[in-house]
Parts: structure tokens; sequence; C-alpha cells
């Protein structure tokens, strides 16, 4: 890359998982005394969908998160290309600045595993959030550095769990406000302030406790913007407006002069900086945010369980921000609301769902949609049945769905010993939306497998085998099982207590495509 005119000798990102633009409603002293003669943005566009990955994939590489590809689950398994046409900052300072100190403190150990690409040499450490600041104080004692990145997450942790702009939400911007104001204070006993950027910033917000806590994915008001905030010699007192995430990493380079790449969709903010823009080259502006689904009201709703009344749905979840989920249903972890094939959609590959299950004794039809990363392995899409680490189980029937088939499991029989189901289904699922149908049909012992509105599979069921009457459901992951989570986002889930026919699938077919 080449070097322009140097401008900053260092740059501090604070990154605040799941803050939104919640900094407003919180106590937050430091963030008022260090840019009180700073640029700041109270709506900041994140990315959408709006999760982790997404968002501080677009924040570090400055592009939106179709181009770079980024989800939870990638960012957690996979490291990311050194030779990606859509470098992260870190890898264009690197570049750029061979001798460059670069540091990346993060709790989300997914960040440093694979957003931030290896080999470049940056330093990588992974704690706790409120173990990350003694460390990093050490780290700036014995290091002039040019880019320090922090990643605190307990913000967001309280979001999922109380609701975003809960109180304990709040509590916890202003426990991170602290560690702001510790690094700061470090960098100004260096002598170090008048030459370095400091920035804050989320990388998405979150909805308020619907009773049993927040969420984000979508596109509210509160999950899509955040804050910026912006400090530093060359930095104009203003109020930002039409800033992105993905435009936060061409304001880095800018500060120290170094030209972004060409793949680069972000832009330095106008007004940020006092010499503007001119001396960088500046990209094409990227394409609007393509439409979203539109929203489907319950009433819409409604009609999918009147279309398929005689089918006998016994559970419908149409996966909607506004419910309605069943009662005994737990949320475990972190859950997403997405855009899905209708309304919106659920991402469960940070946690599930469970429930009671319907009595399915006589047989049962299962039918969803889902569109799995392409990095998913295999993910539990639902398991039916007792949990498997109860001395005498039931039988635990699982589907499951991986970037390229589909996989139907019965797990044992209840006194015998297991003759399980088990077969695959080669499809090519990645990023795409998929129609799934499992049909287990007791009287005539047959079980099918449907995958957009085909039959694709059909197994003979073994003549000993029965349904439990009390059940449990497991969607996302069966819980005996917790390394299956679906890297996916689910919608349209619906069990019914009819054995499907062809006849039943092309209603389905009609419905979808009307």
């Amino acid at each position: 890359m080449d070097k322009l005119k140097k401008q900053t000798k260092r740059v501090i990102l604070f990154g605040i998982d799941g803050a939104g633009t919640f900094f407003e409603q919180a106590e937050t002293p430091n963030i008022d005394r260090i840019f009180k003669e700073g640029a700041v943005s109270n709506r900041t566009l994140t990315e959408l969908p709006s999760i982790s990955a997404e968002c501080w994939g677009s924040m570090l590489h400055g592009v939106d998160c179709t181009m770079h590809g980024l989800t939870n689950s990638i960012a957690g398994s996979v490291p990311y290309p050194s030779d990606s046409p859509y470098p992260s900052v870190f890898r264009v300072i690197r570049e750029a600045m061979p001798d460059a100190k670069l540091a990346s403190f993060c709790d989300w150990r997914s960040v440093n595993k694979g957003i931030i690409e290896e080999g470049l040499g940056v330093y990588k450490y992974n704690a706790k959030d409120y173990d990350l600041i003694e460390p990093a104080i050490e780290y700036i004692n014995e290091n002039d550095f040019t880019l320090l990145y922090f990643q605190f997450d307990s913000v967001d942790g309280k979001g999922h769990r109380f609701g975003y702009g809960s109180a304990e939400h709040l509590e916890m911007i202003t426990v991170n406000d602290g560690y702001i104001g510790r690094i700061v204070d470090a960098v100004e006993k260096r002598g170090w302030l008048s030459d370095t950027l400091i920035l804050v910033e989320a990388d998405h917000g979150g909805t308020p406790n619907n009773g049993e806590g927040g969420s984000h994915g979508g596109s509210t008001d509160a999950e899509k913007y955040v804050c910026f905030y912006a400090a530093g010699s060359n930095v104009c007192k203003t109020h930002l407006t039409n800033m992105r995430v993905r435009d936060t990493s061409p304001a880095i380079l800018h500060a120290l002069g170094i030209r972004q790449p060409d793949g680069w969709t972000g832009h330095v903010p106008e007004g940020l900086f006092a010499d503007g823009m001119d001396e960088i080259p500046k990209t094409e502006k990227s394409c609007d945010i393509p439409p979203r689904t539109a929203d489907v009201p319950m009433e819409e709703n409604g009609k999918y369980l009147t279309a398929f009344a005689d089918l006998d749905p016994v559970l419908y979840l149409p996966m909607e921000a506004d419910g309605p989920f069943p009662e005994g249903t737990k949320r475990h972890g972190k859950l997403y609301f997405v855009d899905g094939i209708r309304g919106q959609g659920i991402r469960l590959e940070d946690g599930y769902l469970s429930m009671p299950c319907p009595s399915l004794t006589d047989g049962f039809s299962l039918i969803c949609w889902v569109r799995p990363d392409a990095s998913l392995k295999r993910g539990i899409i639902a398991g039916i049945g007792a949990s498997v680490r109860n001395e005498d189980p039931e039988p635990v029937f699982c589907l499951s769905v991986g970037s390229d088939t589909v996989l139907l499991e019965e797990k044992g029989i209840s006194a015998k010993p297991a003759c399980p189901v088990k077969a695959a289904v080669p499809v090519n699922t990645a990023g795409k939306w998929i129609f799934l149908a499992l049909t287990v049909d007791i009287t005539n012992r047959k079980l099918t497998v449907w995958v957009d509105f085909d039959r694709v599979s059909v197994w003979d069921l073994p003549r000993d085998m029965r349904l439990p009457k009390d059940a449990g459901l497991f969607i996302g992951w069966e819980e005996a099982d917790l390394s299956c989570c679906l890297a996916a986002v689910l919608d349209d889930f619906c069990i019914c207590r009819k054995a499907l026919d062809s006849a039943d699938i092309k209603r389905f077919k009609e419905y979808y495509h009307r």
C-alpha cells in the first residue's frame, strides 16, 4: 500500500459489543471527558444482519458483510484468508509499515481467531474484558504502538440476558467506560495524547427484554444504529452524519496517512478530520443495502395455520420477534432475529431453544425453512424425544443439516439395543434457503425426507420402534450433543400430526410461491 504524509502516530479503537446507541442513556464520565471536543455520531449504521462477526468484520475490513463473508461460526472456526482482496486494517498497516507495533485485546476470541489475519505479527491477547486492562497497560508501557484494538463483550452479554437498554445493560456500559478511562490515562502518562487518535464504537445494539432477555440481528433502529466517538489533534468538533461502521477502517488509515485498498467500500466520514479527504483517493460508493423481505404481520401467520389446519399442526413457530413461543420454552445462549423466508427468521448458531414436545405417538411431520452457512459441517435443526442423558432414554429423532448434506438419525429404542436409522441426503445447501420436511409414518413404518418440495429419500422404520409420550424438543442443537450447533437461519418451523404425502407438500409449495 502507498504511504502518504503521516498525520497521526497512533490509533486506539475501543469496540464495545452490543452497546448500540445506549451510551447516551448510560453514565459515561470518561467518554464525556475524552470526546468533549471531538466528533460524535449517534446514528452510525452497522451491517445487516446486525450480528457480531458481520459487524466487527466490516469495521475492521472496510467493506460490507456480503463481501468479507464472515459469520460468527466462520470467525470462530476458520482463519481469515491472508490473501483476501478485502484485508483487515491490520494487514494494510503491516504492508505499509513493516515495523509497526499492532495489538488486539479481545474478550470474544473469534475476533483474534478468524477476523484478524494470522501471520501479521499482531500481538493478540484473549481474556474476559475486565482481565484485559492490566495486560494492555503493561503493553502500552513497553511498546510505542501504531494500532491498539479492544473488543469488550460484557455489555452484549447483559443485553442478551436482561434486555438492551435495561439497568443492567446500561450499568455495564458505565463499567466499560471505566476501562476506556484507564487505558487513555496510561497513554496520557506516556505523553502520547497529542498525536493519538482515539475511537470508541459499538458493533450493534439490541432489543428490549421481551420476558426472556434481548436479541439482535434485525433492522430495528435499536439494533442497526450505533454510536461512534473520535478524538485527536486532527479531529473536528462535529456531529457526523451518513456514517457506516465500515467507514471506521478508512478513517484509521487516513489518520495514519495510508491509502486504503481499492477493494474497500468504506469511506472516510465527511467532516471527521480538519484536513478533509482530498489526499486519499475515494472508491466508488457501494450499492445500497438490498431490500429486506417485507415484515410479516401476525395475521399472515394466522393464514398459515388456517391453510394447513387439516394437517393438525400442533406447533407452529413463525420465528418473529413478537412470538409466539409455547409455554415452557427456554432460550439458551444468544439468539438473533434476522431476515427470514417471510418476515423474520431466527439465527441459532450461538444458542438454541428447548420446549415441551406435543404428543407424537402416532407419527408426525416436521416442516421448516433453513439457510445454512457455508462453513457448517453439521448442525441439528431439531432433536425430538427425551434427552439421551436419561438412564432409560426414549427414541430421539435428529434432523441435521450441513453445507452439502441433510442428515436424519433415529437414536435408539427403549429396552432394546439401538437400531438406528441414519442416512444422509447430498444437497448443496450453503447460503441458500431450503425447504425441509420430515415425515414419520408409524402406521406404514415409513420415514420420508423432502428437500425443496421434492421427495428425496424413503426409509423403512424398525418394526418395534415407538415414539415417546412425553418428549422434549430441541431446536438449534440436541441437548446431548452440544457440538452440533446450527450455524444457520431457521424460519416457519411447524410440527403436525399427519404424515404428509405428495399432495400436502404441493400445497406448501403453492403457499410459498403465491
